[in-house]
């Protein structure tokens, strides 16, 4: 029997680490092609209107089968048109349905929402933007 396995989130220059289960039943589809891209460096950007979720650009392009499902905290999803992995941490107001295919495990969701709020803060609120750093990997545990 396999391990379950996770993806790791961290933000360097934050000193914030969090871990996310991948859904390998629900979703092998995106996870697959997820796993050819890791690991991976890149920024993170803040929805501005729908919500308490962040984003990171990848080069993932995907035309499989989805897992379309309501978005909640903790939620990874695959946002296949835009080339986007993103994250939610709190309250959305939109209603679409996203493409789930990992789950931030309960006890890391304070450092997703905590690097939600930095993010908000330096990218969208504050009048001189500023870069947040973002790396992607999958460990067993």
């Amino acid at each position: 029997m396999t391990k379950p396995s996770f993806i790791l989130f961290n933000a360097p220059d934050h000193g914030i680490e969090f871990k996310a289960k991948l859904l390998l039943d629900e979703n092998p589809d995106v996870i697959r092609a997820v796993r050819e891209k890791l690991p991976f460096k890149s920024v993170l950007g803040h929805v501005v209107i729908s919500g308490e979720a962040i984003w990171t650009p990848t080069q993932i392009v995907f035309l499989g089968k989805s897992n379309m499902v309501t978005r909640t905290p903790g939620a990874v999803y695959l946002y296949a048109p835009g080339q986007t992995i993103c994250m939610t941490y709190g309250s959305i107001t939109e209603s679409a349905l996203v493409n789930k295919f990992a789950q931030v495990i309960d006890e890391h969701l304070p450092g997703l929402q905590q690097l939600g709020k930095i993010v908000w803060q330096k990218t969208v609120a504050d009048f001189q933007r500023e870069q947040v750093n973002f790396e992607i990997s999958e460990v067993t545990e």
